[in-house]
């Protein structure tokens, strides 16, 4: 596994990548040092694929400007703030940020997580972790993805 994989983290139980332009373009470049399911659980802005993109491929120079455009493109309209939130693949900060809830509470989700298993539904992710504050969460449930 790369730096770059070990950097997004993975897991082997991940929900498929949303439809849309460059969603070919990004399977094809970015598999090649990570999983496409690598951007589960980010919710960046434009500026910030654009600086991410930039970082992962500086030594690719095969990569034309237009590929990196259809990558930028594809992960900003897919993975941005207000988007889909991915509860097993999300780090402690991005589900802090997302969610909305307390540093403690993203924690114990991770946490919960690593030891318990996948969340499987709401419901799940409130039984495994019943110290969380499940009001802010409720709110989100539309944008949750298990």
């Amino acid at each position: 596994m790369t730096a770059a994989a070990i950097a997004w983290g993975q897991s082997d139980s991940a929900p498929a990548l949303p439809e849309g332009p460059g969603k070919d373009t990004f399977v094809s470049v970015c598999s090649l040092c990570h999983a496409p399911t690598a951007p589960f659980g980010r919710q960046w802005t434009r500026q910030q694929w654009e600086l991410k993109v930039t970082e992962m491929l500086q030594e690719e120079p095969d990569v034309t400007r237009e590929e990196r455009a259809a990558i930028v493109e594809y992960l900003s309209a897919n993975f941005r703030p207000g988007g889909k939130i991915y509860i097993n693949h999300a780090d402690a900060k991005d589900l802090e940020a997302a969610l909305e809830i307390s540093a403690a509470d993203a924690e114990a989700i991770v946490r919960s997580r690593g030891t318990q298993g996948d969340f499987k539904s709401l419901d799940d992710l409130k039984k495994k972790v019943p110290a969380l504050d499940s009001a802010k969460v409720e709110g989100k449930k539309d944008r949750l993805v298990f």
